[in-house]
């Protein structure tokens, strides 16, 4: 086994100011002894634990997508090419690495309190949701850096000592924590119950067949076998039994847009989402969500008040964007492809300000063009500058000449944006120089859930079933053009992993989960460097021991702290 590695556990005393049922009540004066084992405190102990997840995704997304093949530099260069440069010194690893181990520390905080607080009716659902943080920081991050130091009790002191746990284990108590947590045992409520913010059954059913999945492509085959060889014969069945569990006969019933509205923040697409609200976070200027910001070229400074702040680090390639099929209306649900005289005009005034650009799909002929800007009811298009940026991958908006890949990405309104995690609120519109967002984050939803059971019928030989799952997911509203049914179904010769790939980007564009979906399947290298636009080479992937970079380096921060030897992990 190799050596172990460790960060040292946070303190307790650590803990982000919440609201609403995220209220933390710190009373300074009352030892948190004496606190924590009151109702109120031990409610203000649990919200703390959930305030922790908001600072996963408080920062840039580079860990869930960079380095891909569906996302790109924008007009900051270099950021997707730094994701195989990374150091053991990096502060996007050592950030993330170290609030994964603080959300632990935090719920096991929660659990250790709930043997001795006060009983009351939420005691033993606040220790399940506790249990539940807890899988799931830990599936975090075993897929970002493979084995973790498994800790189970709450310390209130700096435990400085601790081993690398196997992979085996860490991913065997990640499957009976959930195991548990979706049975008729837990405390969890149902998703009807619960809403979408807090953890709940269908949502442990979700994370229970998304780590089954994932354990059953750690078969030995993965990139000369860097991880340990734990897949059993019955995961993929089991992940196929727990989608269905979360999925529980639903048939998603409203579209992309309206799923992701946000105004319409719960739903039932939605299983489990990281909630933000000016009301529960310290500065809602800089302490929000940034995806809406992700995701689209530059749309100008501070003298255009009503455009997006795209913060310009990451586009859309256009093989995410050219993955749409005439028949597939995702391409208009989840990018915006009419952008007005400003971006959130789209919203406010969408028939009284002018459309500027008009980004071309990539199947749309002369004709299709033309039936477009023909149909103008309110003379919103007479002057609009179509861009085939989509279609030729080369003709940027501004002046329609020809432009080079990095001329699109960087030029203003260069490529259409990912417009479905928009806030068109009026504070989010104000706070535009910040690029924050109040927008809950989505993180587990009825989508997926159809998608990884489709994935697990792939992987167990039943085609017809994989088959039978996306026709279902693509019976959501919007999804299929008008008299494009025939096109739009899917049959079992058509599925492989590559559709399988395919269909999660189409269907999940813009959401946390590339790196990891291709480092699952072992696609990672491959599609790196065949579709990056960025020119990402195999040797670039390598580290100096002729390793792949398909685990995160450990932070060095947490290797001189640890008393344990510790040895690096492999490419570093």
């Amino acid at each position: 086994m190799k050596k172990k590695y460790f960060i040292v556990a946070l303190a307790l005393a650590i803990l982000s100011s919440c609201s609403g049922f995220l209220d933390q009540d710190n009373r300074s004066n009352v030892p948190s002894s004496q606190f924590y084992q009151t109702t109120t405190g031990f409610a203000s102990l649990t919200n703390s634990a959930y305030s922790t997840l908001r600072e996963l995704y408080n920062m840039q997304p580079q860990l869930f997508v960079a380095g891909t093949d569906l996302y790109a530099d924008g007009k900051s260069q270099g950021v997707v090419m730094s994701q195989y440069t990374f150091t053991a010194d990096e502060s996007i690893i050592k950030n993330f690495y170290a609030n994964c181990f603080k959300g632990i520390q935090l719920a096991n905080s929660v659990i250790a309190y709930g043997e001795s607080t006060a009983e009351s009716s939420v005691r033993a659902q606040y220790i399940d949701e506790a249990r539940f943080l807890r899988a799931w920081y830990y599936f975090q991050l075993v897929q970002q850096f493979g084995p973790v130091a498994l800790n189970t009790e709450m310390f209130d002191y700096a435990e400085m000592n601790h081993q690398r746990t196997s992979l085996t284990d860490v991913y065997k108590f990640i499957i009976d924590e959930f195991t548990y947590l979706v049975s008729d045992d837990s405390n969890l409520l149902e998703r009807s119950d619960s809403g979408t913010g807090r953890a709940n059954k269908q949502a442990a059913a979700f994370y229970l067949a998304k780590t089954y999945l994932t354990r059953g492509w750690l078969d030995g085959s993965d990139y000369e076998a860097q991880e340990e060889t734990i897949a059993q014969t019955s995961d993929f069945e089991n992940a196929a039994k727990y989608a269905l569990q979360a999925i529980n006969s639903e048939i998603p019933s409203i579209s992309i847009e309206t799923a992701f509205d946000v105004e319409n923040e719960e739903n039932n697409e939605i299983f489990w989402s990281i909630q933000f609200s000016s009301a529960s976070v310290e500065n809602p200027v800089s302490d929000g969500s940034y995806q809406q910001a992700q995701f689209g070229s530059y749309l100008g400074g501070s003298e255009k008040p009503r455009n997006k702040a795209i913060d310009g680090s990451f586009a859309p390639s256009l093989r995410l964007q050219q993955l749409y099929t005439r028949g597939d209306a995702r391409l208009e649900q989840t990018f915006m492809l009419e952008f007005h005289e400003a971006y959130f005009d789209y919203y406010s005034a969408p028939t009284s300000s002018s459309i500027l650009y008009y980004y071309a799909p990539t199947w749309a002929t002369d004709e299709d063009i033309a039936t477009w800007k023909a149909n103008d009811p309110y003379g919103i298009k007479k002057n609009t500058i179509v861009s085939k940026t989509i279609a030729d991958g080369g003709i940027a908006p501004s002046n329609g000449a020809p432009a080079t890949y990095k001329d699109r990405r960087s030029q203003d309104y260069g490529v259409a944006c990912i417009k479905k995690f928009d806030d068109y609120s009026d504070a989010s519109i104000s706070n535009r120089s910040t690029t924050c967002s109040m927008h809950d984050v989505v993180v587990a939803r009825l989508g997926e859930a159809y998608l990884i059971a489709a994935e697990a019928y792939l992987k167990m030989g039943k085609t017809g079933e994989a088959a039978q799952m996306i026709n279902n997911l693509r019976k959501r509203p919007g999804t299929i053009r008008e008299g494009y049914a025939t096109q739009m179904a899917v049959s079992a010769s058509d599925i492989n992993i590559n559709f399988i790939l395919d269909e999660r980007a189409r269907e999940l564009a813009g959401e946390y989960v590339r790196w990891t979906d291709l480092k699952r399947t072992h696609k990672l290298v491959e599609y790196a460097t065949q579709y990056n636009e960025d020119g990402i080479l195999e040797s670039a992937m390598k580290g100096p021991d002729g390793k792949y970079k398909t685990l995160r380096p450990i932070p060095q921060a947490a290797i001189d702290l640890n008393q344990a030897d510790v040895e690096q992990n492999p490419g570093y």
